[in-house]
């Protein structure tokens, strides 16, 4: 049987509802019209792009959709209407879905509010390493359905999940790992029980003879029926010791090339899964050794007038910002915080915690959030000194300077006349991107134009 026949039962001859006409929605699309040619389909978006041969466009309010339809694929990120939910509720599904239904025996998937993205792809780089077939997917930007063709006997599929894409699920992954959660996307959710509570369907829908990976630390109470692999990291002085079940890999810390301690648990979260598929250790950490990490996290570009780049614009959450300053062991001049308020839920005291911890000289905070973060610096004990020219909060011996900016272009002059030689700017913003840029990519990659060119 081919691949693609797994699909028939979910799509040959039925009438099909497309929610969303992203880049999943459009790889739904693609999926079924080239391989089902009896299919209706009808497509659900605001924003219609395209028209196609048996296909029908919805456009208008959701509850507007009265239809019949035998199964309904949810793109990440479309919200669903309470009303909507209760009418579809037994017909909602999605391609991660559908997919793991069919193909969770040779899937390894992982989830958590940071680090998936890095996880996933050093993972995929180690099976690589190691002789396996290997094929990455998921939320890292492959929808699942574009790659089952490519699907063999042998394959190891990597996915990356997002909490979207784990809402419905009916399946897991064989191999499960669930790096963290922390408040994140509440402006999608109603609170963050709901948030996490998507999350941990990874969990929740693994069957007895399934295996979840996570660190001790994160979750040591994790209810479960699936078999537990929980794991800790102990640093002993230049050695990384991975503990998990009778085991313990051992990394040397000055050959690893990502920084900060909170990879040090993406790193034993996939060696533990490559464990599990039979790799050799060995290889597995020269793997690591190699891996130089992926683009907007903690991603060195450069040295300029003495100072060291780093863009960190992955980082959406305070916790995220709070790891990467503690990876830099006081070495950071200056750090830019700020940017979308996406609820009430969020919380700033681990990132003012690890602050207040730290020998930062400046902080540039930019709209919305950076006026937050900066009054929460205040309440937790700085003193704030307001002159002509600056304003400054002090702590015992600590004095920061802080600078208020409303773009990239009025801080970036800023930083290279304030910024020490020889010390690290750090743009970690702690807040996702949406009030000024499309995503925290175009964030990262502008952030590193305007330096290059102000530099260069």
């Amino acid at each position: 049987m081919r691949p693609v026949e797994k699909f028939d039962k979910y799509f040959k001859d039925k009438s099909v509802l497309i929610l969303g006409f992203g880049s999943e929605g459009r790889s739904s699309l693609d999926f079924i019209t080239n391989n089902f040619s009896g299919t209706r389909v009808a497509v659900y978006d605001k924003n219609i792009l395209r028209m196609g041969k048996n296909v029908r466009f919805i456009t208008g309010e959701l509850d507007h959709i009265k239809d019949k339809f035998d199964i309904i694929i949810k793109s990440p990120g479309v919200p669903l209407t309470d009303d909507f939910a209760l009418r579809y509720r037994s017909i909602i599904s999605s391609q991660t879905d559908l997919f793991l239904r069919e193909f969770n025996m040779q899937t390894i998937g992982i989830t958590g509010t940071k680090g998936k993205s890095t996880t996933v792809s050093l993972l995929h780089s180690i099976l690589t390493s190691s002789g396996k077939n290997s094929i990455l997917a998921g939320n890292i930007g492959i929808p699942v359905f574009d790659i089952v063709d490519d699907i063999d006997d042998s394959s190891v599929i990597v996915l990356e999940l997002s909490s979207h894409q784990l809402q419905y699920i009916k399946k897991a992954p064989h191999i499960s790992a669930i790096l963290n959660v922390y408040p994140e996307h509440l402006d999608f959710y109603k609170n963050f029980i709901e948030y996490r509570s998507a999350k941990m369907n990874i969990v929740k829908m693994q069957d007895e003879d399934d295996r979840i990976i996570f660190p001790i630390k994160e979750f040591s109470g994790l209810e479960r029926k699936s078999v537990s692999v929980p794991f800790e990291i102990i640093i002993d002085g230049d050695d990384v010791l991975v503990y998990y079940r009778d085991s313990t890999i051992v990394l040397s810390q000055k050959c690893i090339e990502l920084k900060g301690n909170h990879n040090l648990y993406n790193i034993g979260t996939a060696l533990i899964a490559a464990d599990m598929t039979g790799c050799d250790l060995k290889e597995a950490v020269r793997a690591v050794y190699d891996f130089r990490g992926l683009e907007h996290r903690l991603e060195y570009f450069g040295t300029y007038s003495g100072i060291e780049f780093y863009n960190d614009s992955i980082s959406t959450i305070p916790q995220a910002a709070a790891a990467a300053i503690k990876a830099f062991d006081n070495r950071i001049g200056s750090i830019i915080l700020g940017g979308h308020f996406r609820g009430d839920e969020i919380i700033w005291n681990a990132l003012t915690e690890e602050i207040r911890k730290s020998r930062i000289d400046n902080i540039f905070f930019l709209p919305d959030t950076g006026k937050m973060i900066y009054e929460d610096l205040i309440r937790s004990g700085f003193n704030e000194t307001v002159s002509d020219d600056r304003t400054r909060i002090e702590l015992e011996d600590q004095s920061i300077n802080c600078f208020f900016c409303s773009n990239f272009d009025e801080l970036v002059p800023l930083i290279f006349r304030h910024t020490a030689k020889g010390s690290v700017c750090l743009l970690s913003p702690a807040s996702s991107s949406y009030n000024m840029f499309r995503n925290f990519e175009e964030r990262g990659r502008v952030f590193k134009e305007k330096i290059m060119n102000y530099g260069g």
